[in-house]
């Protein structure tokens, strides 16, 4: 059930480092427009349990190691996982929580983007209307502003420091064992790896972040600090056409 051909590593004469193939899964829908975001809604508990579904019905495939962010709804996106792993005779290994992965404070930055643009019509448009389009709209703005230092003083952390927090993140797991490494994190951070790997700019990387739906998987290919990015925002838990409604991005 691989999302792609296995490719063959190439072989040197070097001791070239070992590769390793990444699968970084951005975590269920949060309770996105409640009180309390750091949970998964039910339609998010429903999104992991399926992803879970789909990873372990794959009798072949075996993560050598697991990275989980700090945040709630990172846990709880890996815990239904970790079940299906080890009711299907194939535990996963003890998972490492590592709080580099977790997101920048998206509501901080929007905060530090509304203070510089309290009149504008984006803010009204956002609160009144509360559809995905408006709130795109407003989180692109902002995540804009972010990325050109325009924020810098006001949000609680800079688009340089999130990218060197990611950057430490991914340098970490060069020294997990190599093979199949499973990454539960958001969209900021696998945002960031994608950059990483492709080497564009940060508005791209802002639109790369926005288009990550809850629950999908990207996978990436590894070889010391060179990632290559093989499959990106992949729902294949979701893929029949009555999961149209599954599909979430906040």
């Amino acid at each position: 059930m691989s999302t792609e051909a296995e490719f063959p590593e190439a072989q040197s004469p070097a001791a070239a480092p070992r590769s390793a193939r990444l699968w970084l899964l951005r975590h269920a829908q949060a309770s996105f427009g409640s009180a309390d975001y750091d949970q998964l809604s039910e339609r998010g508990v429903q999104q992991a349990q399926r992803l879970a579904r789909w990873l372990a019905s794959d009798v072949e495939l075996t993560f050598q190691h697991v990275t989980c962010g700090t945040l709630r709804r990172h846990v709880q996106t890996l815990e239904p996982i970790v079940a299906a792993f080890a009711e299907a005779g194939r535990p996963l290994p003890q998972p490492v929580h590592d709080a580099d992965w977790n997101e920048f404070q998206h509501e901080a930055v929007v905060r530090a983007w509304a203070a510089q643009h309290a009149h504008d019509p984006l803010l009204a448009a956002a609160r009144a209307a509360h559809d995905r389009r408006a709130v795109h709209a407003l989180l692109a703005a902002a995540l804009h502003a972010w990325a050109r230092g325009e924020l810098d003083g006001e949000a609680p952390e800079t688009w340089s420091a999130f990218d060197a927090r990611v950057a430490r993140a991914r340098a970490r797991l060069q020294d997990a064992p190599r093979g199949r490494i499973l990454v539960i994190s958001s969209g900021g951070p696998i945002a960031r790896c994608a950059q990483h790997a492709l080497d564009c700019d940060a508005e791209r990387t802002v639109r790369l972040n926005l288009a990550l739906r809850n629950s999908a998987l990207s996978e990436f290919r590894a070889q010391g600090e060179d990632w290559e990015l093989r499959s990106w925002n992949m729902l294949p838990h979701l893929s029949a056409a009555a999961d149209r409604a599954w599909v979430t991005y906040y």
